[in-house]
């Protein structure tokens, strides 16, 4: 086994001294990047995944949770300013159970977890207080879930319940927001965070939902009637609106005088108030018979002056006229129709997004447009933007020379700035050709000396050996013979071994210089020749 793994070490050994310089220098270079990139891998395939073991976490807990971590030898990473502890994702739910075990984290409880302490001697007040409690730190929960919202804190009023109230007082509430550094909320997450609030309370409007953060900014104040979501939506709207109208004019402007040569700005006052309208037709069709008809009808006949006439002193007959009485009749009849009577309701609703009042601004370059018909130019970007003279719209076109100075420097600028960049990408390929120039050179030179290598090798023709030679060698041979003695065996043994070692020497060194080896028997022949 020894002598077998010895040869093939020789081998081996005697493989590698016969190649070239430049053939052990690439495969050097190849062994290290093979053991380079087997030991990224590994440490690749070996690292564990991470998942967040607890989020949100205060400062306390987190130090205690850490300190526990540490204590059991588990890595662990912090991330979202501490708040968050990073684990192995095999070890996630392992940690949690371990960690509850030791009531970590020991934050206080909230939300409707409240509810689960309340005894049977709990009072009313105690009722409502644990439930507003309960109800706020489920608020909070739900906007810690908000992205850019660190913490959240939630206070609602609630009202009492009153009875013999005509006007029952609204619920409101405040939230105060932690924001993640560099982070601002947009008009439309803080709607959301008043609709959020307001949608979890019974009987609250958006509009009685306090937003703050915590510098102090107030993001929406109850009871204004206009939040940040509405004045970005109202901005948003009218932004969408004049750009889409100045699109339209300036289009038919750059095709007149020529891109660059003109302006257009538009101004528009949006109307986003919604408006229902409600009203009632009545309607009656001739021949429709009625629902329900009454007639009353009274007859009077019998003795004396009717009953009758206008009050006054005119017409009061005497006493002695009317003495004598006579004969009279009143006969009265009246009719009462419920006629059938047709009714029609009309709601209209007004959705939001009108014009109040729309203004544009056209200026055009004096150098190639004083020519133009002003009149003419004025009625395009009339029809272009829409224009409504009635609805009180106003439009203003003029023609006045531009400044280009700045144009002009920022065209120099930018043409500057492309003469760099294709200067660097110029320079960029040199430097590329010329490491891959010189890595070509290196691989050229390197085969080469291996090639020329080769070729001096396969230069040295075998060992010929003349007659004369021969017969020296066969004489010597002879000669040696003949002047043998004896010795013992010991000196036979220690002979032998000094000719095994003098045989690996020299196949040692046939091995690595055979153009050495050759030379010198080419020299040693020469010598011995008669």
């Amino acid at each position: 086994m020894n002598a077998a793994l010895a040869g093939m070490m020789e081998r081996a050994r005697s493989t590698f001294s016969s190649i070239s310089l430049g053939q052990k220098v690439v495969i050097g270079l190849l062994l290290v990047g093979l053991l380079l990139g087997g030991f990224v891998f590994f440490r690749w395939i070996t690292a564990p995944t991470q998942a967040p073991l607890f989020t949100n976490l205060a400062s306390t807990d987190a130090a205690a949770i850490t300190e526990e971590l540490d204590a059991a030898g588990v890595q662990y990473s912090l991330a979202d300013g501490g708040g968050t502890i990073m684990v192995a994702k095999d070890a996630v739910y392992d940690l949690r159970l371990d960690m509850s075990a030791q009531g970590l984290p020991a934050g206080q409880d909230t939300g409707y977890s409240l509810l689960d302490e309340q005894g049977i001697t709990t009072s009313e007040f105690q009722q409502q207080t644990t439930y507003q409690r309960a109800l706020e730190g489920e608020l909070a929960s739900t906007l810690e879930s908000l992205e850019g919202v660190r913490q959240a804190t939630v206070h609602v009023a609630l009202p009492e319940d009153e009875v013999f109230v005509t006007e029952e007082a609204k619920p409101t509430a405040s939230v105060l927001l932690d924001l993640a550094a560099g982070t601002t909320l947009s008009g439309e997450q803080i709607q959301a965070v008043t609709n959020l609030v307001s949608s979890s309370v019974r009987d609250m409007e958006p509009d009685q939902v306090t937003v703050a953060d915590t510098t102090g900014r107030v993001l929406s104040a109850a009871g204004s009637g206009m939040t940040a979501a509405a004045g970005d939506a109202r901005a948003q709207v009218e932004t969408d609106y004049e750009s889409r109208l100045s699109a339209n004019a300036q289009r038919i402007l750059d095709s007149v005088v020529g891109p660059g040569r003109s302006v257009v700005s538009v101004r528009a006052d949006a109307d986003l108030a919604e408006r229902q309208t409600t009203s009632e037709t009545y309607t009656y069709e001739e021949g429709t018979p009625p629902i329900s008809e009454q007639t009353t009808t009274e007859d009077y006949t019998g003795g004396g002056t009717p009953v009758g006439g206008v009050l006054g002193p005119e017409n009061m007959p005497d006493a002695a006229e009317n003495a004598g009485g006579g004969e009279s009749t009143y006969n009265k009849e009246s009719t009462t129709a419920n006629n059938a009577v047709g009714k029609t309701t009309t709601v209209e609703q007004g959705a939001p997004g009108g014009l109040n009042r729309l203004t544009v601004s056209v200026v055009m370059d004096e150098a190639v447009a004083g020519n133009l018909n002003q009149q003419q130019m004025r009625d395009l970007m009339t029809t272009a933007v829409g224009l409504d003279e009635e609805r009180g719209d106003d439009i203003t076109v003029a023609t006045l020379p531009f400044d280009t100075t700045a144009a002009d420097a920022a065209a120099a600028e930018m043409e500057a700035a492309r003469e760099a960049e294709a200067s660097e990408q110029m320079w960029s390929m040199i430097r590329t050709g010329g490491i891959a120039a010189g890595i070509a050179l290196v691989v050229l030179i390197v085969w080469l000396r291996s090639r020329r290598r080769g070729e001096v090798e396969e230069d040295y023709e075998p060992l010929e050996l003349t007659d004369d030679m021969l017969a020296e060698l066969d004489r010597l041979r002879i000669q040696s013979t003949r002047e043998e003695v004896q010795v013992d065996n010991r000196q036979l043994e220690l002979e032998a071994a000094e000719r095994q070692k003098v045989r690996g020497e020299i196949s040692t060194m046939v091995s690595e210089r055979p153009d050495e080896v050759a030379a010198m028997l080419r020299g040693w022949l020469s010598e011995n020749k008669p």
